[in-house]
């Protein structure tokens, strides 16, 4: 009877070791394939992003060769137009925005394989209205600034001051015209009432 009581137990125990030992098992497999899940996850991700990468890599390289194509187009490309004022808004909704007198910076850049000479910029600042689209734009202030020489690859920046900002209904274009051998760019002025100033 005792021999029969033992096996019984050890039977008992073997089945629960068993029963234990399956559980384990089906946990770590669970487990394993959570994980794999996971790490196909990351890796579908993983490659997603190179993808990304590779075709923001061949857009920046478009465009940079754009850019290239567009600079070298002319003998004397104009590389910024900076507007510079002592009255204008520095903070706020009209941050920007000019309400008095202001210069405009240019710089100028020499894309030819020789040294440049006797280079004349124009600057002409003209005036429209909205309300009329069709009348001609009229030409309110015009200046000129001549360098002496522009040296392979140099950059200069040369400056046009004291002009005035109109009404700021008044839609106002400064025209930027490197003579000859050089592009023409035009920036729009972007204008405000001075402060304490209501229409």
């Amino acid at each position: 009877m005792k021999k029969v009581v033992a096996v019984l137990i050890c039977g008992l125990m073997t089945m629960t070791l068993s029963g234990c030992n399956s559980a384990k098992v089906d946990q770590l497999n669970d487990q394993l394939i959570q994980l794999t899940q996971e790490k196909e996850e990351v890796i579908q991700e993983k490659n997603k992003l190179q993808e990304d990468l590779s075709e923001k890599e061949e857009t920046i390289n478009r465009l940079h060769e754009e850019l290239m194509a567009i600079e070298t187009k002319y003998d004397l490309s104009i590389k910024e137009i900076r507007l510079i004022s002592d009255e204008m808004y520095k903070e706020g909704e009209p941050e920007g925005k000019i309400y008095g007198k202001f210069s405009a910076a240019v710089k100028i850049k020499n894309n030819t394989e020789e040294d440049i000479l006797d280079i004349k910029t124009i600057a002409r600042l003209e005036t429209s209205y909205a309300n009329y689209p069709k009348s001609q734009p009229k030409i309110t202030v015009t200046k000129m600034d001549t360098m002496e020489r522009l040296k392979v690859g140099e950059e200069r920046e040369i400056v046009f001051s004291d002009f005035s900002v109109d009404h700021p209904e008044v839609i106002q274009e400064l025209i930027i015209n490197v003579v000859d051998r050089g592009e023409v760019a035009k920036v729009k002025i972007p204008k405000a009432f001075p402060p304490g100033v209501e229409d």
